[in-house]
């Protein structure tokens, strides 16, 4: 059987690459379309000025955006292919996995926002900060395409940290328990992603990465525990029906 549950998702994962390829690359070449009006969605939250340092410069830019943008807006799709391909070989049931494509999307598209809007903007900021009379930016438009889109996708993943947590505890590689008996490591493993994984040196900008990992970690002991009570009851339910009966009836 697990011989058999291997093989299905060596096709899965066959599948999925060829369909994931196939809907990023269509996705990529609308966003190459509308590539210099994403570069000017990115550049009104920073509310910077760009330049391109070389010829091909605003291309490649170009290029780049549509990229991230093509695996950005494709996501969904990308997601719900995880679930079709693999929901075989998966403890998911279909109610369950239909949740998980829908909050993955949601919390990955929430964790992009908040960098955009909050993140991005206090960020570029302070860094534009240590400027002087003297001193003046002159910020190439192809490293801010690559700095804002990774932030981007940094905050997104970063909050699919409960989803992710949820199926290691369905398929059994952590315990909610486990978890909890860790949790000062957990804390300082947040506080030390958080602060190479923001732009700043400053305890606030790596505040606002790190308290809604924390959140999220939390969330996501909760529903494993949630999770696990659930396991627990359904098996005990159908030891007793076993018990029941193998009993001798009088």
């Amino acid at each position: 059987m697990d011989r058999e549950k291997l093989f299905r998702a060596l096709g899965g994962v066959q599948r999925f690459l060829y369909k994931a390829l196939a809907v990023v690359t269509l996705a990529a070449i609308i966003s190459f379309v509308y590539a210099k009006s994403l570069i000017l969605i990115l550049l009104k939250t920073a509310n910077i000025q760009v330049y391109y340092l070389s010829f091909p410069e605003a291309f490649l830019a170009s290029v780049e955006i549509a990229l991230y943008g093509g695996v950005f807006f494709s996501l969904p799709i990308l997601i719900y292919l995880i679930w079709h391909e693999f929901r075989s070989v998966t403890p998911l049931k279909p109610i369950q996995g239909y949740a998980f494509v829908f909050f993955s999307i949601l919390l990955f598209y929430l964790g992009g926002l908040f960098c955009y809007f909050v993140v991005l903007p206090s960020g570029i900021s302070f860094l534009l900060g240590y400027g002087t009379g003297h001193i003046k930016a002159m910020i190439s438009v192809q490293r801010f395409v690559v700095f804002s889109a990774a932030m981007i996708f940094a905050f997104g993943i970063t909050f699919e940290v409960p989803i992710i947590l949820l199926i290691l505890n369905k398929i059994g590689l952590v315990k909610a328990k486990n978890l909890t008996k860790t949790r000062r490591y957990a804390i300082l493993f947040i506080t030390v992603a958080s602060a190479l994984i923001t732009p700043t040196p400053d305890i606030y900008n790596m505040m606002l990465l790190a308290v809604p990992t924390y959140i999220l970690f939390e969330i996501g002991i909760l529903l494993m525990k949630i999770s696990e009570k659930k396991s627990n009851k359904f098996t005990c339910n159908g030891q007793e029906e076993k018990d029941s009966a193998g009993a001798p009836t009088g």
